[in-house]
């Protein structure tokens, strides 16, 4: 008889067309169509995901509409009309989800924009203009040229040449290995004559940016803004259109942002907005210079340079930034997530108003806004830059390498990696789309598993497990709430806040007690203990130019990474407090310094660190090769371990418990410049004019 309820309950499930074995739940199956189309790339695979959702989850409404507006931008993508009819379903059939009706009106919305602007005569063009670029600065207005960070001559303020593709440095203090500094946030100005930036590095301890004016002609960089008490940056936004201020960023160390206006002149400055603490709102000024458009929690406004009012331009909180005032006056260009992925707006204003409803130009336009010219055409840079974890097996005896490194998970975009005590998991990020998370992936098995954070968007510094291997910890922003530390159950995925973080300007390395009570991080170059429990900070060490302080396995000391005139030193002291002892210096004029934080083996014995091999300056640094050296925590001469790595590090080394294995966080850089043209609605003609 149990033999008959069986057999029956199987050829049930078979006319069902499924199995318990086989059967999915449709969040994962919306959650693979996602990394398929998002990730892979693979547009036909996720349509065909998408497809099976509507198929077998009719009854989620909820998620049956999301999963329509994700169908009709995959449709998108692949410039197929079934998109229109993904989005009129949602709006047909699903009334009573709203945020995905808005969604997918405003798709329709832009693609009607599109067929508009199409049939005016306007045909969008766009063209790649560089590919490998070292991109941080702007266009010039007449467009010879972009003002860019050479990285490859030591991180100083060059322009690139449009026609001829040569760089010319205009400075010469720069030095990624020694005592200099680097530039960044470089803006030309109106006349194309000077190059205002930001410099890391002149100013000493402080960590921060100074405010500097170089000419095209061979001058000397002036300072206009020297590091000052309070503020950790001063960052360039923008010239006025007669090129006699600056719109400035002023950063604060508590991590609240001022605009401010900056004379060329003499460097003073005035105060035009508190902004407080959270993305920076940009901004831009109008071609006749009297209003600045900036984002807001709200959407974006313009400040009136000669009343100081502030007025809504576009009341709109999906996220989004101010990206270019077409030299007309009468369009500024923004980017916005209005219809779920950020892409490039254009919305007419006149009198310091909107002028309709903005019109749809680009999707997934890029990610940094390098300006427009003089003739309408507008710069961007497009990150397609690659992360990964990579393994390599050691000899943990002799530290020679045993087997060459190879990928740590079948993820993309993966970086942060940490080994869960027990060395039976990997931890990471992924940095893809819709939003990042935190994957686990078995080592016995290769499984890996996502754990998601919600809205937070997580941080580039560490990520850690913790000592009872039970949760994965990482720095993390929420907006409206600033930065954290957060907790991740690595079992059921729960997220909890752990400690919030300082304004430091950056994201802390961090670590944790054995008994997991009490974090220390690096702040304002010292090693500080936080207790969980009473909230308590205590300064283990203040030393200028710390970096980085990792524990020994065993609590009794710390190996402390120091930056000091242009030298790099690791040293090792009591986690108590005492006297410090030097491992390790490497002469920064000489050598390739180390990169990212030490780590101990786990016996305590050995402290493991990444040292540069000297090349040419002509070799980029991007392509440097680096080594993997250990040093016996009593003293001694350093030993090589045999492992070579090529290419941009982005983080440290983790060792595995065992010794034997060591996860590697690198980056393939590929970055690009393009420019749209032909977007801006075309002047109205004399003759037309008239006959109105």
């Amino acid at each position: 008889m149990k033999r008959i309820v069986l057999t029956c309950l199987a050829v049930l499930l078979t006319l069902a067309g499924t199995s318990p074995a086989s059967a999915q739940s449709g969040t994962d199956l919306f959650q693979q169509a996602l990394r398929k189309e998002r990730v892979d790339g693979d547009l036909k695979s996720a349509i065909a995901l998408y497809q099976r959702i509507l198929n077998e989850h009719s009854t989620d409404r909820a998620l049956s509409a999301r999963t329509l507006v994700q169908l009709g931008q995959a449709y998108e993508k692949l410039g197929n009309a079934d998109a229109t009819s993904s989005y009129q379903r949602v709006i047909r059939d699903y009334a009573d989800q709203s945020e995905q009706v808005a969604v997918a009106r405003a798709r329709l919305g832009a693609l009607s924009a599109g067929a508009t602007v199409a049939t005016n005569g306007s045909t969008l063009a766009v063209r790649r203009v560089w590919a490998g670029a070292d991109v941080t600065g702007k266009v010039s207005p007449d467009g010879r040229f972009l003002s860019i960070t050479d990285w490859e001559a030591g991180g100083n303020v060059a322009i690139r040449d449009l026609a001829t593709g040569q760089n010319r440095r205009l400075t010469d203090q720069g030095s990624l290995t020694g005592s200099g500094g680097f530039a960044e946030y470089s803006v030309p100005s109106p006349d194309g004559k000077s190059i205002a930036y930001a410099w890391s590095g002149s100013s000493g301890s402080s960590g921060g940016y100074d405010l500097y004016v170089v000419g095209l002609d061979g001058s000397k960089p002036r300072v206009l803004r020297a590091a000052e008490s309070g503020i950790q940056h001063h960052i360039p936004l923008a010239w006025s259109p007669d090129g006699r201020q600056l719109l400035a960023e002023f950063t604060k160390i508590d991590g609240s942002r001022d605009m401010m206006l900056v004379a060329v002149a003499d460097g003073s400055a005035k105060l035009l907005k508190a902004a407080g603490r959270g993305l920076s709102p940009g901004g831009v000024f109008s071609p006749d210079g009297w209003y600045i458009a900036w984002s807001t929690m709200e959407g974006f406004s313009l400040f009136e340079l000669q009343t100081g009012i502030e007025s809504p331009l576009i009341p709109d909180r999906s996220n989004h930034s101010v990206m270019g005032w077409a030299p007309d006056g009468k369009h500024i260009l923004f980017s916005s997530e209005r219809s779920g992925s950020a892409d490039a707006w254009l919305v007419a204003v006149a009198g310091g108003k909107a002028q309709g409803e903005p019109v749809f130009v680009k999707k997934d336009w890029g990610f940094l806004p390098m300006g427009f010219t003089r003739s309408g055409a507008f710069y961007y840079a497009v990150n397609n830059n690659v992360w990964g974890v990579q393994i390599a097996e050691l000899d943990s005896a002799i530290g020679n390498v045993l087997s060459p490194s190879q990928s740590a998970f079948r993820h993309g975009n993966m970086r942060g990696s940490d080994w869960s005590p027990d060395g039976r998991s990997l931890a990471g990020i992924v940095s893809s789309e819709p939003s990042q998370a935190v994957i686990i992936r078995s080592m016995d098995t290769g499984e890996e598993r996502e754990l998601r954070v919600g809205e937070r968007t997580i941080g580039m510094g560490s990520l850690r497990w913790t000592p009872d291997g039970k949760a994965v910890v990482v720095p993390a922003d929420e907006a409206g709430k600033g930065k954290s530390l957060i907790r991740v159950d690595v079992q059921t995925g729960q997220v909890t806040s752990l400690m919030p973080l300082p304004a430091l300007g950056g994201w802390p390395r961090f670590g944790f007690s054995r008994d997991s009570n009490t974090i220390f991080y690096v702040k304002k170059s010292g090693l500080v203990a936080h207790d969980l429990r009473s909230g308590q900070e205590t300064v283990v060490i203040e030393k200028r130019g710390l970096y980085a302080g990792v524990r020994s396995p065993d609590g009794r000391r710390v190996v402390i990474a120091v930056n000091e005139s242009g030298s790099q030193i690791l040293l090792v002291m009591p986690a108590a407090g005492g006297e410090t002892r030097e491992l390790v210096r490497v002469d920064g004029e000489k050598e390739i310094p180390f990169w990212g934080s030490p780590t101990w083996t786990r016996d305590g014995r050995y402290v493991a660190f990444l040292k540069g091999i000297k090349r040419e300056a002509q070799v980029p640094y991007r392509n440097q090769q680096w080594q993997l050296w250990r040093v016996a925590a009593e003293g001694g001469e350093p030993q090589r371990m045999g492992l070579n790595v090529a290419g941009q590090l982005t983080g440290g080394l983790r060792l595995h418990p065992d010794g034997r294995r060591v996860a590697i966080d690198d980056v393939k850089v590929n970055l690009e410049v393009w420019v749209m043209e032909n977007f801006l609605p075309k002047p109205e003609s004399p003759t037309r004019a008239k006959r109105r």
